[in-house]
């Protein structure tokens, strides 16, 4: 065999080395485009630049976007924006000063924010008798830095990609030919087949060549992966980035805590009752019609006055018992005409008869005139009913003509000025221990004072009474449900929060937010005792010195 007979074989050979070369230069892209150390860009990566710093009481965050700085002032301990500051800026030589907008934001503009580089930037804070400096550096990149080579190295690779797949071909031609004129035809058949297929895999493998080491990796209108980077975003450790501007939308505020002594405290069931000597009943004495009083049937929270006429009762009785004083009626009235005329004949002999007879006549006949009127009476009695106490009407339970029977309640009056709260311990020991009490009603906490204890378990619980100051209307009513706070004298170390710092985590865990960098908040699992209505005590997870994000926690608990 000749050794011409072996070039087609080694040609082949060659060029499928060569295109397994141009292929791992393929996904290697080229220089430049070594992805394989490069850490994961974070959610910050591609952010507009920024620059912060801090002081005891300032915080400050600069964004800078198209040739100018927006910059964010605010407290450090409370994160509440500072407005209506004086704000001097030095970049390098040249000296600016800051001029607030109307979204409380400070604006500065300078050519040295449009090129690239790092500029040192002091400021100069001013607000009232606070004067404070900040400095730190402003990091602007390069957009087009790392990428020209790209458009440079890449493109003859594709070409002589597609160059080398070519080559390939047309020596899987010369192949098939020389087969063909060698061997029988089936064995040239399947040598044709095998080597077609073989080529169409390599075009193949040099279109992806293509499609993947394009200049400069350009993936035409491709949206990145991380999204809108100035976004809220959740971090892989669980801290959630807070841009200043959507703290500022949300609202956020925080507090620095610090370690003190505060009491312990117990949590009980409690409802709210009347004040016996400020609240009363309204029960009629016998059963009847009612009819409206003077002004009216009272309505529910109206005031009324002590010894006002709120209804009247009529009595109404039965038609045998309706008889029956009809009879008693007639019965009186005939007496006391009996009565009348032997009182007048008496008088007629006066003188003959003795005096006293003359007087027993007339004390039967008054007997008799009053005995009948208290008779006829009876069939038409009304009775009114009056206020015991005074203060608003808590319940009403009639209307005009409603037939009510006697000691019925028809009404019940209340001072809500003076509502006590009446709590069930099971432990006597806390009787003498209690030190205060409160409650929480919607956004209010409200404060009572220890009246005293029963001596009697009801319901196997010791009952404790608590009342108010007496001089405020209180948003309670009676009969309704409370958790109540008792503060003992008994003092624990910890770190007072509003009850609004506390969320849950995913995992239903207790937690609270610190804001630990000007745009970074980290979430702490902590233990918790109630302190009062409104506050509650870490006992741990926390230290002192941490801002503890007390406004707008949930809605930050809620980035993702």
């Amino acid at each position: 065999m000749s050794i011409y007979q072996h070039i087609p074989a080694r040609l082949l050979g060659f060029s499928l080395a060569l295109l397994t070369a141009l292929s791992m230069s393929a996904a290697f892209a080229g220089p430049g485009h070594d992805h394989g150390d490069e850490a994961a860009p974070t959610s910050t990566a591609s952010a507009s630049p920024r620059i912060s710093s801090h002081s005891d009481l300032f915080e400050l965050v600069g964004i800078a976007e198209k040739g100018q700085l927006v910059v964010y002032l605010d407290r450090y301990d409370s994160n509440e924006p500072v407005r209506k500051a004086t704000i001097d800026l030095e970049i390098g030589s040249e000296k600016l000063k800051a001029t607030e907008q109307a979204d409380g934001t400070y604006l500065v503009l300078s050519e040295q924010l449009s090129k690239p580089g790092i500029l040192a930037m002091s400021f100069t804070i001013t607000d009232g008798k606070d004067v404070d400096l900040l400095a730190g550096d402003l990091v602007i990149p390069d957009p087009h830095a790392g990428h020209d080579h790209a458009a440079h190295a890449v493109p003859w690779l594709k070409w002589l990609g597609w160059a080398a797949a070519g080559l390939i071909g047309l020596l899987a031609l010369a192949l098939v030919a020389r087969s063909a004129m060698r061997f029988r035809a089936k064995r040239a058949h399947a040598i044709t087949s095998i080597l077609i297929a073989f080529s169409a895999g390599i075009i193949s493998a040099a279109s992806t060549f293509d499609a993947q080491a394009g200049p400069g990796h350009d993936h035409g209108d491709e949206a990145p992966a991380a999204g809108n980077s100035n976004a809220p975003k959740r971090q892989a450790d669980g801290s959630v980035f807070l841009p200043k501007p959507s703290q500022r939308i949300l609202d956020v505020r925080t507090l620095a805590i610090q370690e003190e002594s505060l009491p312990k405290s117990v949590e009980l069931a409690a409802r709210v009752v009347a004040d016996p000597n400020a609240g009363g009943k309204v029960q009629p004495a016998q059963a009847g019609r009612i009819e409206a009083g003077p002004r009216g049937l009272p309505a529910l929270g109206q005031a009324v006055r002590k010894g006002e006429v709120l209804a009247v009762i009529r009595s109404s009785v039965s038609a045998i018992e309706r008889a029956n004083q009809t009879a008693a009626g007639f019965e009186a009235q005939t007496q006391l005409e009996l009565a009348r005329k032997r009182l007048a004949r008496l008088e007629q002999l006066e003188g003959s008869v003795p005096a006293k007879e003359i007087e027993a006549a007339r004390a039967e006949l008054q007997t008799f005139t009053q005995r009948s009127k208290a008779i006829g009476g009876s069939a038409v009695a009304v009775e009114s009913l009056v206020a015991p106490v005074s203060g608003v009407i808590a319940a009403a339970h009639v209307v005009a003509g409603q037939v009510v029977d006697a000691r019925e309640v028809l009404f019940e009056i209340v001072d809500p000025a003076r509502l006590m709260i009446e709590a069930s311990a099971f432990d006597a020991a806390l009787i003498n221990n209690i030190a205060s009490a409160s409650s929480a009603v919607g956004a209010d906490t409200i404060k009572f004072r220890f009246v005293g204890a029963a001596r009697s378990l009801r319901e196997g619980a010791i009952p404790l009474m608590f009342a108010t100051d007496g001089k405020t209307t209180l948003p309670l009513a009676v009969g309704q449900s409370l958790r109540l706070l008792v503060q003992t004298r008994e003092q624990v170390k910890g770190f007072a929060l509003p009850t609004g710092a506390m969320v849950k985590s995913t995992s239903n865990q207790d937690m609270v937010w610190v804001h630990t960098g000007a745009e970074k908040f980290e979430p702490r699992a902590i233990r918790f005792a109630a302190l009062d209505g409104s506050r509650i005590s870490i006992i741990s997870g926390l230290k002192a010195g941490d801002r503890v994000v007390t406004q707008g926690a949930a809605l930050v608990n809620q980035v993702r």
